[in-house]
């Protein structure tokens, strides 16, 4: 007969040997611990957010987003920092505004950024890293490839004649979203399974002058009710009528690139473990207060862009949040979400407590600028405004400061498409919002006009691309 004492003794190592034979079956077959989620960032260049039939716009230029919006979260103001594809770019990877990382042009470098970058410090944790750029415009000589394994801004499958309206044409090297798929499908297909991957495409079809391809059905058509509707929405170059045409026909063919990528990311199996967020770099003025391109003025039609986040949990799905949020908001949110500790110092705030309801606003106001053009316009280049312009949004409230031209002060939430200049009926406000915008200025140490040097080769590639130097 066993002694209590040793039956006991005998009874809990036999408890032990079945806990531990549980613990170890749980971990092998249902409580393995669930892999890093992948990210892949979609930006599709110069989409302004008006003219999606997500965000209400009437032709239906964006079906599949509209489609995919029941499983993402959608943010209905969302904008960019900088109406330029470069320095846009550059707060998105850095989580910082164009005044702090200094490249506020396209050909500037990103120079002396001690911190890492959004590719850097998933590389740095494990993900395998690659980049499909659509345009030679984004190129590597600008420091923006940095922790990316593969970065594609080789090989562009075209080149197209631009220029024509001026009399000096020259060739633009680009690549359609097809293409832009075709690549990205290649480096998921040929990258190490093993490990989590962060991906960035990048889409320039929207961008002008545009180059649809020939087998594309254009479901647009410059008719007689699309004339009115542009008329009674103040796009004020009626001889451009058929380039905002041409324009929502790219719209669609991307949305058409997106649904097939997405059809082949969901046969694959990698939309259950994988974070996608779709955005812009900025907008496009398409005629509304005069100007057809982007990164003169600071007006919505530019900085007010799409962003949708679709998340592997499904968390948010269908959901829409009027919050403002930023470009530089990008980076922490994808920190926060994947639990990895902020070693970029980010300026901006993870989205995560908008979504999850904890937040109902990020920030009191947003800040926003361009380029600081040289009063010497050398060349007579007509995409030149000299002097500086910033702005400032606070709730409803924007005011935009010029040192060439009149300062402007909009009430967004009564005037969607800044008509009406309020700064002499509101000065109080005005002062109010000028003393912020100042205030952020002067946080900042102050750039000169020339900025940086631009080499000769990249300046002429530039230059074909439309960007004056």
């Amino acid at each position: 007969m066993l002694e209590p004492g040793r039956g006991f003794i005998i009874q809990l190592m036999k408890w032990r040997r079945l806990v531990i034979g549980l613990f170890a079956a749980c971990f092998l077959f249902t409580c393995e611990r669930k892999p890093k989620s992948s990210v892949i960032l979609i930006v599709l260049d110069t989409v302004r957010q008006d003219h999606l039939s997500l965000y209400g716009y009437p032709r239906k230029t964006t079906p599949f987003l509209d489609k995919l919006a029941e499983e993402c979260v959608v943010f209905n103001q969302a904008r960019s920092p900088i109406p330029h594809t470069v320095p846009a770019h550059a707060s998105l990877f850095s989580s910082s505004y164009p005044a702090e990382h200094r490249l506020l042009f396209n050909g500037w470098r990103l120079e002396e950024w001690p911190k890492p970058l959004l590719a850097e410090v998933l590389k740095a944790q494990g993900y395998e890293t690659g980049a499909v750029i659509g345009s030679a415009v984004l190129t590597r000589w600008h420091g923006l490839d940095r922790g990316f394994d593969w970065y594609q801004d080789q090989n562009f499958e075209r080149s197209v004649r631009v220029g024509q309206e001026t009399g000096e044409t020259r060739e633009r090297l680009q690549r359609r979203a097809g293409e832009v798929v075709a690549w990205a499908e290649k480096w998921l297909e040929q990258r190490n399974q093993r490990k989590p991957f962060f991906l960035f495409l990048h889409f320039w079809d929207a961008h002008y002058p545009y180059d649809l391809p020939e087998e594309f059905v254009a479901p647009f058509t410059n008719d007689a009710s699309f004339q009115t509707y542009l008329s009674q929405n103040s796009y004020l170059q009626k001889q451009r009528f058929a380039d905002v045409n041409t324009y929502d026909n790219s719209l669609a063919y991307l949305d058409h690139e997106l649904e097939g990528f997405f059809s082949y990311l969901e046969r694959e199996g990698l939309l259950e473990h994988t974070l996608i967020i779709i955005t812009s770099d900025h907008g496009e003025g398409l005629g509304r207060h005069n100007w057809y391109k982007h990164s003169i003025n600071l007006y919505e039609e530019q900085i007010l862009i799409p962003l949708l986040f679709r998340f592997p949990d499904r968390r948010g799905a269908g959901q829409r949040i009027e919050a403002a949020v930023n470009l530089i908001d990008l980076a922490p949110t994808v920190l926060d979400f994947l639990g990895f500790k902020d070693l970029m110092n980010c300026r901006g705030t993870s989205l995560l407590p908008l979504i999850s309801g904890e937040k109902f606003s990020l920030r009191d106001c947003d800040f926003f600028e361009r380029r600081w053009y040289p009063e010497n316009n050398p060349g007579n280049d007509p995409n030149w405004s000299p002097g500086q312009k910033t702005a400032v949004v606070c709730g409803n409230w924007k005011y935009v400061s010029s040192s060439a031209e009149k300062h402007e002060l909009f009430n967004l939430g009564r005037d969607r498409l800044e008509l009406n200049n309020l700064l002499e009926l509101e000065p109080g406000k005005a002062q109010e919002l000028a003393a912020k915008l100042s205030q952020f200025r002067k946080s900042f140490p102050s750039l000169p006009g020339n900025g940086q040097a631009v080499p000769e080769t990249l300046r002429k590639k530039l230059k074909s691309l439309g960007y004056a130097q």
